[in-house]
């Protein structure tokens, strides 16, 4: 029992670290907008910004 337990709350606090890690993930938005337009080339994620390349 005590296993079971061990392991759901490790569970629960990896979960709430991946969803607090989410946050960092903020160029979704400019990706999106190429996937849509439906695009042809390369997106590179840089440090602080999203550049495309086309081809």
């Amino acid at each position: 029992m005590a296993l079971f337990l061990s392991f759901l709350v490790i569970l629960a606090i990896s979960f709430f670290l991946g969803l607090e890690s989410m946050k960092d993930f903020d160029s979704a938005n400019e990706v999106r907008g190429y996937i849509r337009r439906k695009k042809k080339g390369t997106i590179v994620f840089l440090k602080d910004k999203v550049k495309h390349y086309s081809s």
